[in-house]
C-alpha cells in the first residue's frame, strides 16, 4: 500500500547522454514537474556506487541516461551492484519513468533485466529503427488513467520517433500513446539528405511494423513497481507543448501513487497568458527572469 502524500521525491537519474541531446532537459523536467507543487526532484549525474540507502525515502526515479557520449561511444553502464539496487528498488515498490533514448538497448548496454523493467525491448540490431519523419501526431489511447480527459491527439515539433518495438515476454504493459509509422513517412523528397542511404533499396512497404501505430508511452509493472516509459521527448520543443507536461505530471503522479490527481495546465482565458510550464502563475517576463530555458 503506498502512502498518499501532499509532495513525492523524484530522483532524475543522469550523467551520460549522447551530444545530440540538448543540456536543458534535465532541468527543465525537474522545473517542469515541480511547478506542480506536488513533486520535489533532485538530480544525479553519478549513479556508479548507488546502494539501497541512495534511494531510500524517494517515491519513484526519473531515467535519462543513454550510457553514451555519442552514437558510436561504448555503452558505459552503473555496474551490476547499482543495477540491482535499482531493480530491487522498483521490485519493491517505487516508481520508475524512464525517459525518451535511455530505453533504447543498443550493444552493448542495458542488460535484459532493463528490458524487463521497460517492458518493450528497442534494439537497432534486432530490427529496431528511427523513422525518419521529424514531427508527427501523438495518438493517445483510452487505455490507462494518465490520460483520461486529455485531447485525444497533438502533434510534436522536431522529435525522434522509434519504430518496431519488441513486448517482453511476460511484460504487464499497457499503451498510453502511439504515432503512426507509414509508408508515405519514407518518401525520399522529405527525408534529411543523411538518412536516405538506410532506406535506399529497402522494400519499405515490407519493413516490419510499417503502417501500424507504434506504442511512444506505455506503462508496466515491475514487482510491485509501477514504470513509465516515454519514447519522445527529444528537446526543449517537445517539453514545452502543453499535452506533454500535461501527461508527463500526471504519469510522475501515477508511477509514486497509482493515484491522479493532477489536471492538465489549463491554458484558456485568461491562463493562456503563463508561461511554461502553465502550472505557475507566472508571465513570460517573470518566467524568464527566474530561468535559463
Amino acid at each position: 500500500m503506498f502512502m498518499k502524500k501532499d509532495v513525492y521525491k523524484i530522483l532524475l537519474i543522469t550523467g551520460v547522454v549522447t551530444s545530440e541531446h540538448d543540456p536543458r532537459v534535465n532541468n527543465m523536467l525537474r522545473f517542469m514537474l515541480e511547478s506542480t507543487g506536488r513533486f520535489k526532484v533532485k538530480i544525479t549525474e553519478e549513479f556508479t556506487g548507488a546502494t539501497a540507502e541512495t534511494l531510500a525515502g524517494y517515491d519513484a526515479v526519473l531515467i535519462n541516461y543513454d550510457g553514451k557520449e555519442s552514437i558510436e561511444s561504448p555503452y558505459i553502464g552503473w555496474g551490476a551492484n547499482a543495477e540491482r539496487v535499482l531493480y530491487d528498488y522498483v521490485a519493491a515498490g517505487g516508481g520508475a519513468i524512464v525517459y525518451h533514448s535511455s530505453f533504447i538497448k543498443g550493444n552493448p548496454a542495458y542488460p535484459d533485466e532493463f528490458v524487463k523493467l521497460v517492458g518493450y525491448e528497442f534494439d537497432f540490431e534486432k530490427g529496431g529503427r528511427k523513422s525518419p519523419k521529424l514531427e508527427f501526431v501523438v495518438k493517445y489511447t483510452d487505455n490507462h488513467e494518465i490520460t483520461k480527459g486529455l485531447a485525444p491527439t497533438w502533434s510534436t515539433p522536431t522529435d525522434d520517433f522509434f519504430v518496431n518495438l519488441k513486448e517482453v515476454p511476460g511484460a504487464n504493459v499497457t499503451v498510453v500513446a502511439t504515432v503512426f509509422d507509414g509508408v508515405e513517412d519514407y518518401d525520399f523528397r522529405k527525408m534529411q539528405k543523411h538518412r536516405i542511404h538506410e532506406f535506399e533499396g529497402v522494400d519499405i512497404a515490407s519493413l516490419p511494423g510499417i503502417n501500424t501505430d507504434v506504442p511512444v508511452a506505455w506503462t508496466n509493472t515491475y514487482g510491485k513497481g509501477r514504470v513509465f516509459t516515454i519514447s519522445i521527448g527529444h528537446g526543449p520543443d517537445t517539453i514545452r507543448r502543453q499535452p506533454f507536461v500535461g501527461m508527463m505530471c500526471r504519469a510522475a503522479e501515477w508511477v509514486c501513487s497509482g493515484e491522479i490527481t493532477i489536471e492538465a495546465p489549463d491554458i484558456n482565458g485568461e491562463n493562456r497568458l503563463r508561461a511554461w510550464p502553465y502550472y505557475l502563475d507566472m508571465t513570460v517576463q517573470q518566467y524568464a527572469a527566474l530561468t535559463s530555458f
